[in-house]
């Protein structure tokens, strides 16, 4: 049984709050920090896919049904080019069949009222902006912008791509963040009819000139969308003299529907651009009575869908692992957490750069010859390295990670 009695959770994002629905399950009493200062601030973004690995580690602490239950279950992730060429289409009911666990599309608002109600408002303090912290035989003291203080027995790490706890464990000594080369415009349209976009259908599509364009049903109204762009493309993207919606329907002007009618439903306010960023793998997530976990331990770029996914699986381990420490072994166990994480994460990181370095190709040979390729292996070989990599079998401390051994189809975005 454990011995630790509090916890401080720096930042209230997915890793953060799930983490704290995890702590307060093995019954440590868990404290929530977030520097944004209302609620609504905590909700940006558009939609995105949670893969089954997310759900099998939600169904740890309970809450898979929940979260399912606000989703819509994909049942196939089809490759386009921009020509409307299929290049391969992946059934996903035979690993949700394997595995126990759907794959969903969900609005980000959704993960986050379903995480906020496991752990309780009462738990979360907003606008608390942490400036350092302390730590020493007595456990560990977070320091916060406006003066106040908090203590725990051990900090958890949450707080994102350019996390405070993170700079002052390195001590200010560490690169910025690595920029990918390529901005994700997205949103989400409400755009009725089946006709126009089939639920259940996730869609990839890969172009000429460095863009890429993503969509899927969110519900009967909406439609979550993606338009990704590389540096050199965005220079033909003027949204100074132009409003986003007209800047990028004209970008894509080309490009199969329902693209053109997506774009066209989605209010001007509701599109938001995001550099992509990620870290390098490595280590060092852990110090004393300290650990990073989600994007502020191995943050990654969007293009195997598994940042959100990632980040619930560091948070589901940790907190089986607090569960089991004492005081005395605090140290080792978050140590023991990152070696049980590290090589996994790393994975992911490495794999979805190197599938972003394909949608900067801008050149129409090599677009065909990748598209040539995609046609030829996505259905095969990528399907199966794509499933092995996103159900592969980790251990912590003799808690496993839920896996299935899947034979067939695979996650994307």
């Amino acid at each position: 049984m454990t011995n630790l009695r509090k916890a401080l959770v720096i930042g209230a994002g997915i890793g953060g709050l799930t983490a704290a629905a995890g702590l307060l399950r093995q019954g440590i009493g868990t404290e929530v920090f977030e520097a944004r200062p209302t609620p609504g601030r905590l909700l940006t973004g558009g939609g995105f896919m949670l893969w089954h690995n997310a759900f099998l580690s939600l169904r740890r602490i309970g809450l898979d049904e929940a979260v399912a239950t606000d989703s819509v279950r994909m049942r196939f992730h089809e490759f386009r080019s921009d020509t409307g060429r299929r290049l391969a289409r992946w059934h996903l009911d035979a690993p949700t069949r394997e595995c126990g666990a759907p794959a969903c599309a969900l609005r980000r608002s959704t993960l986050h009222r379903v995480l906020t109600e496991a752990v309780g408002e009462h738990r979360i303090r907003l606008g608390a902006r942490l400036t350092g912290y302390s730590q020493d035989a007595d456990g560990v003291t977070a320091h916060f912008a406006d003066g106040s203080t908090a203590h725990g027995d051990v900090l958890i790490g949450a707080d994102g791509l350019r996390s405070t706890v993170r700079a002052v464990m390195r001590r200010g000594s560490e690169p910025p963040p690595r920029y990918a080369g390529y901005t994700a415009w997205q949103a989400i349209a409400r755009l009725p009819g089946e006709s126009v976009v089939p639920t259940g259908t996730f869609f990839n599509l890969w172009g000429r000139g460095g863009r890429r364009f993503l969509y899927c049903r969110l519900n009967e109204n909406e439609v979550y969308w993606d338009a990704i762009t590389s540096d050199r493309a965005a220079r033909t993207i003027d949204t100074v003299r132009q409003p986003r919606g007209v800047a990028l329907a004209r970008a894509y002007r080309d490009w199969p529907e329902p693209i053109g009618r997506i774009i066209a439903a989605t209010d001007e306010e509701a599109i938001l651009p995001v550099s992509i960023h990620d870290r390098p793998p490595g280590g060092g997530w852990a110090h004393g009575r300290v650990v990073l976990i989600g994007d502020a331990a191995h943050p990654m770029t969007l293009n195997l869908s598994q940042g959100a996914g990632q980040a619930i699986e560091s948070a589901v381990v940790l907190t089986g692992m607090l569960g089991q420490a004492t005081l005395a072994d605090l140290a080792g166990v978050l140590r023991a957490f990152e070696a049980a994480r590290r090589a996994r994460t790393a994975d992911m990181v490495t794999t979805s750069w190197r599938i972003g370095t394909l949608g900067l190709v801008h050149g129409t040979p090599l677009c065909r010859l990748r598209d040539l390729l995609m046609y030829a292996f996505f259905d095969s070989v990528a399907r199966s390295q794509s499933y092995s990599l996103m159900l592969d079998e980790r251990l912590d401390r003799g808690s496993v990670l839920p896996v299935a051994r899947a034979t067939g189809s695979g996650p994307g975005r």
